[in-house]
C-alpha cells in the first residue's frame, strides 16, 4: 500500500510528489531515541533530534557523523590492484631525484588531482611538468603528442591523473616508446585496461567496488599515502623531513564536493577534515579565490560547491585550461591574486554563455514530452558549459539528460546527466560498443561522449530503451523526501548549525529538506541575470517573516506559481534551510526547491 503523501501533495508545482523520509522506527521509539539524543546533546533542536531519531541514529553514531576520523576510515594502499608496482616506481624516481610529468583532466577534480602531487613532489625537491588539454583542441584525456611534449620537457616518468583509463591508442604509442605511464583513475573501466606501467582505479572490473566512490584526488592522496611510507621504510626521510600529506586535504575535501561523488565514509572523512585544513588559508590560491568569490564565512560543502568549483572550472570551460593546476599549486601571493582575479572574470563569461543556450535548451527539451531521456544540441553551443545545462534540464524535467555542441563538420562532443537508478555511464558505453558513439565513458550520474549527428535519432532511441530495461519499464514519479515539517519561527540558526554538523551531505547522505506549510507570499520579485531566480518573503503567522529564493525559477512553473500566490493565496513550500549569507549574522533563509497549494494537489479543483 502507498503511503499517503506529505500535506497530501501528489502533484506539485514541479509535476512532483512530496513523500515523508520512511522511518526507521515506530512512533514510540522515535520520541525515545528523540529524547536521548536530546538528553546526550544538550544543544540539538528538537528537529533535528526527530530527523535523526526517525532513522534510528543513536547517540554514539551521532558522535562518528559528526567526526569521522581518517585514521579509522583510511585504507591501507596495497589493498588496490597494481598499487604496490606503482608506489615503487614514483619511489624510484623520487629516490633519483628524476622529473615526473603529469598529465590531468580538466576539470577541478582533475585539477586538484594534478596539483596534489605537484605540492608533494615539490616538497620532496621532484620537478613536475603538468600538463591540462585544452578542451577545444585536443578533447578530454591523454593524447599521443601531449604525453610526447612531456617527455621533450625531461620527465622520466608519466601519470595521468582523473583520465587514462580508456587511451588505449596514446597509452600504448607511449609503451612502445619505452616510457613508464601509470594511470590514475576512477572513471569506469572496461574489460580491457591500457596498456601502462601499472593501472590505479578502485572501479577496475577486478576491484571489489568497495571505494569506486572516491574522485581522482581521494585516489591520488591514498597512492601519496603509499609513496610516502615506501619512502620512509627506504631510509629516504631519516636526513629530512618528510612532506606533511595531511596538509593537502584541502584539495582532496574541494575534489570531493566538486566531482559529486558519495559523501559517505572515507569521503565524509575527507571533507570534514579537508575543511578545517582550508580553514587555516596554508593555500594560496585557495585562499584568495575564496576572496573574489566573496566567501564570507567558515569553508563548508555550499562554498566549495557553488563558489570555488564553479571558477576553477571556468578556466578549462573557457579555453585556458591549466589555470586552475597553477591556482591551486602556486606559491606566490602575488601570483595568486592574479590567478584568482583571472578565474573570476572568466566565470563571469560562463555564466554569460550558460544562460543563453539554457535557455534555447529548454525550449527544445519541453517539446520532448515522449522521450525518457533528453537527448538536444546544436552547431552554435559552446563545448564547455554544456555539463551545466545538461545538469538543468535533468533537474528542470526529471529526466536524463545529454547536451550536445556540434562542430561543423558534423562531430559533437556531448555532456549527461542522470537520475538515480539509471547509470547513465554504463549506458554511454553500451552505446559506443554499439557503433552509436566515437566515444564515451563516465560515472552513474555522469558521463561523456562524442557523436556523429547522422547518429543522434539512433541515439535518443537506444537512450530510451537503456532506461527502460535498467528501470524495467517504469519510469517513477519524481518524489521529494520530506525530512520534517517547520514553521517559520522554528527556521532558527541552530537548527542550521547542527544541519553544518551533520554534513556534508550528498548521496548516501541527504540533506534534509522541509516543507513550511501554509505561507503567505511577500515581497516577491525577479533578481539575477534576466530574472533568473526568484526571491520573496514568507509569512506563516508563527514569527517574522523569512527570506526565501528559488534559483533558476524565473518562467519555470515554481516561479510561476510563487507569483500567482502573491496576491495572498497560501502555498506549501519545500526547500533546505540555509544560512543569509548575504544578511550574515544570524538571519536565515528557505532555499525553495517546490512549491504547492494546499489541501489539493497543484492543477486540481
Amino acid at each position: 500500500m502507498t503511503p499517503d503523501a506529505c500535506l497530501g501533495i501528489t502533484q506539485s508545482a514541479s509535476d512532483a510528489r512530496w513523500d515523508h523520509i520512511s522511518a526507521s522506527l515506530n512512533a514510540h521509539d522515535t520520541d525515545r531515541y528523540t529524547a536521548g539524543l536530546q538528553e546526550h546533546f544538550a544543544d540539538m533542536p528538537l528537529p533535528i533530534a526527530r530527523i535523526l531519531a526517525s532513522r534510528g541514529i543513536s547517540a554514539i553514531e551521532v558522535e562518528t557523523l559528526i567526526d569521522p576520523r581518517l585514521r579509522d576510515l583510511l585504507p591501507d594502499p596495497s589493498r588496490f590492484k597494481d598499487m604496490d608496482k606503482a608506489v615503487a616506481r614514483i619511489a624510484d624516481s623520487v629516490e633519483a631525484g628524476d622529473a615526473i610529468g603529469i598529465f590531468g583532466d580538466y576539470d577541478v577534480d582533475g585539477a586538484s588531482a594534478a596539483a596534489l602531487f605537484v605540492n608533494v613532489m615539490r616538497a620532496l625537491h621532484i620537478e613536475t611538468f603538468v600538463h591540462i588539454p585544452d578542451r577545444f583542441k585536443e578533447g578530454y584525456g591523454p593524447n599521443a603528442n601531449a604525453l610526447t611534449r612531456l617527455q621533450e620537457k625531461g620527465a622520466s616518468l608519466l601519470l595521468t591523473v582523473d583520465c587514462g583509463i580508456s587511451a588505449h591508442a596514446p597509452l600504448a604509442a607511449v609503451a612502445d616508446s619505452g616510457m613508464d605511464v601509470i594511470v590514475i583513475d576512477h572513471h569506469i573501466a572496461g574489460p580491457e585496461l591500457p596498456r601502462a606501467h601499472s593501472v590505479i582505479n578502485p572501479n577496475r572490473l577486478d576491484e571489489d567496488g568497495r571505494y569506486g566512490h572516491l574522485c581522482a584526488a581521494g585516489v591520488c592522496f591514498i597512492v601519496l599515502v603509499g609513496v610516502l611510507r615506501a619512502l620512509r621504510q627506504r631510509g629516504f626521510f631519516e636526513d629530512r623531513k618528510a612532506p606533511d600529506l595531511l596538509q593537502q586535504l584541502d584539495l582532496v575535501a574541494l575534489a570531493t564536493v566538486c566531482d559529486v561523488v558519495p559523501l559517505t565514509d572515507l569521503n565524509r572523512a575527507f571533507v570534514a577534515q579537508g575543511l578545517k585544513i582550508m580553514a587555516n588559508r596554508h593555500n594560496h590560491g585557495l585562499a584568495r579565490l575564496a576572496d573574489v568569490a566573496g566567501m564570507n564565512s567558515a569553508p563548508n560543502p555550499y562554498a566549495l560547491g557553488f563558489l570555488i568549483g564553479p571558477r576553477i572550472n571556468a578556466a578549462g570551460r573557457i579555453g585556458v585550461s591549466e589555470l586552475g593546476v597553477k591556482l591551486l599549486s602556486c606559491q606566490r601571493e602575488d601570483e595568486a591574486i592574479g590567478l584568482a582575479a583571472r578565474l573570476d572574470e572568466m566565470n563571469k563569461e560562463r555564466r554569460s554563455i550558460e544562460d543563453d543556450i539554457r535557455a534555447h535548451a529548454m525550449d527544445r527539451a519541453s517539446a520532448q514530452s515522449d522521450n525518457h531521456v533528453l537527448v538536444v544540441g546544436d552547431e552554435a553551443w559552446h563545448e564547455g558549459v554544456i555539463g551545466i545545462v545538461a545538469g538543468r534540464l535533468k533537474d528542470r524535467f526529471a529526466k536524463p539528460a545529454c547536451v550536445i555542441a556540434f562542430s561543423p563538420d558534423g562531430l559533437g562532443k556531448g555532456s549527461a546527466r542522470s537520475i538515480p537508478g539509471f547509470a547513465i555511464g554504463n549506458a554511454i558505453i553500451a552505446a559506443h560498443q554499439m557503433g552509436l558513439l566515437e566515444g564515451g565513458g563516465g560515472h552513474d550520474m555522469a558521463a561523456g561522449f562524442s557523436i556523429m549527428k547522422d547518429k543522434l535519432a539512433a541515439f535518443q532511441a537506444f537512450m530510451n530503451q537503456r532506461l527502460l530495461d535498467d528501470l524495467k519499464g517504469e519510469i517513477p514519479k519524481v518524489s521529494h523526501k520530506v525530512s520534517a515539517l517547520l514553521s517559520v519561527a522554528g527556521c532558527q540558526p541552530e537548527v542550521s548549525d547542527w544541519l553544518d554538523k551533520l554534513g556534508p551531505f550528498g548521496s548516501g547522505n541527504p540533506e534534509p529538506r522541509f516543507v513550511l506549510p501554509d505561507c503567505r507570499i511577500k515581497n516577491i520579485r525577479l533578481v539575477g541575470d534576466a530574472g533568473a531566480h526568484v526571491s520573496c518573503r514568507l509569512d506563516d503567522g508563527s514569527g517574522t517573516a523569512l527570506n526565501a529564493i528559488a534559483f533558476q525559477a524565473g518562467g519555470a512553473p515554481i516561479g510561476q506559481l510563487l507569483q500567482q500566490a502573491a496576491d495572498g493565496r497560501y502555498l506549501h513550500i519545500l526547500g533546505k534551510l540555509r544560512r543569509d549569507r548575504y544578511r550574515g549574522g544570524r538571519a536565515m533563509q528557505i532555499e525553495i526547491e517546490d512549491v504547492a497549494t494546499p489541501a489539493l494537489a497543484f492543477g486540481r479543483s
